[in-house]
């Protein structure tokens, strides 16, 4: 039923979703691309969004549920064929899609908005300290004193950057460019987590990522999203892209061992990456090089970054991501773009934007 789904949602036009004069409209245009790329990523994962997907469009009306089953028994032939049999007797516009268009709304905002808005609340803020007092503890002590701290306090992201460093070397593996303090002429660095931490204790994106991705997928973002294989240091501006998912990491097993690779989204081949990045589609990103690399486990965990590069691609490949940017945007009262905008003027904003397009719920 993959392929009678991707089809139908090609004919984005038959389905009349964009019409003129309609609430939402901008969400309602990009929700066809935004429920394929949801299913073509969440077929990689043996995720549930297909399932889910047919499951509300039968909820939309009883012959649209009853043509489901027909095209069940039907080979995929062609994208016009199935749009054809799953709306035999029936006018699109005629057809109440709210249960499909709540269910993109769902994904839009408990993941896409939580995947592009990386700031989140911090819990159990507490006082910095500098790398310099830290970077030159034993490894074990280092793992320690990250399990004793918790939270996602300041203090543990100062831990978990010297972790980094002792993982992956003191330069930026994206830009080739030497850290400081280790280097008074370096880049300066920012902690950079794979999933962002904004997800930690939203119960509605949990459930998100686990219909996308299995609850095996969830379990890892759960344990591990405030430690090591979760985290890498980076120039701050190969940061700012990766949080505008301009680019992810891609983790394959080749001959018994993980390696990870640059992936500019959408995929340009052979394009280098934006700003100071040096690597091109496709190159290898070096983790592991550090002097405790394969104690730390040579890098981030691999499902964490399929995880990421797959939200990362259904989010840009649909227009979502242009709208979640362009809404952070607006966010910002002094008209001065924040890359890490987590303002509660950003989450009001955010609710009036779907109250405004019919989207949410008033309980």
């Amino acid at each position: 039923m993959e392929q009678h789904a991707l089809g139908i949602l090609q004919n984005e036009d038959l389905l009349g979703w964009n019409e003129t004069g309609k609430q939402g409209g901008t969400f309602r245009a990009i929700t066809p691309k935004l429920l394929y790329y949801l299913i073509e990523e969440s077929q990689k994962f043996g995720g549930d969004v297909l399932d889910q997907f047919w499951e509300q469009l039968g909820a939309c009306d009883d012959k649209l549920k009853e043509n489901i089953e027909s095209l069940k028994q039907e080979d995929f032939v062609s994208a016009q064929r199935s749009f054809d049999v799953l709306f035999r007797g029936l006018d699109p516009k005629d057809v109440d899609f709210e249960p499909v268009l709540e269910m993109a709304a769902e994904f839009f905002t408990h993941l896409g908005v939580a995947f592009m808005n990386p700031g989140g609340k911090k819990s159990g803020e507490s006082t910095a300290f500098s790398i310099s007092e830290v970077v030159n503890e034993k490894t074990d002590e280092l793992l320690q004193r990250v399990k004793e701290e918790g939270g996602f306090g300041t203090r543990k992201q100062e831990l978990l950057k010297a972790l980094s460093f002792k993982r992956d070397g003191n330069f930026c593996l994206l830009t080739d460019q030497p850290f400081r303090p280790f280097n008074n002429a370096g880049v300066f660095l920012q902690l950079a987590h794979i999933i962002p931490n904004s997800v930690h204790a939203k119960p509605d994106t949990l459930k998100c990522i686990a219909m996308f991705a299995g609850a095996a997928a969830v379990d890892e973002v759960v344990h591990h999203l405030n430690n090591i294989g979760n985290v890498m240091n980076m120039e701050m501006n190969a940061h700012g892209s990766y949080d505008n998912l301009e680019w992810g990491i891609e983790a394959k097993e080749e001959g018994g061992e993980v390696k990870y690779f640059f992936r500019t989204i959408p995929t340009k081949t052979n394009i280098r990456g934006p700003g100071f990045i040096t690597l091109r589609d496709g190159e290898e990103i070096q983790f592991g090089k550090g002097p405790e690399g394969k104690k730390l486990g040579n890098g981030p965990l691999p499902t964490l970054c399929s995880l990421q590069l797959a939200v990362a691609r259904v989010l840009k490949m649909s227009g979502a991501a242009d709208i979640i940017l362009e809404w952070k945007d607006d966010a910002d009262d002094d008209g001065c773009y924040r890359l890490f905008s987590a303002s509660e003027e950003f989450r009001k904003m955010f609710d009036a934007k779907l109250f405004l397009s019919g989207r949410a719920v008033v309980g």
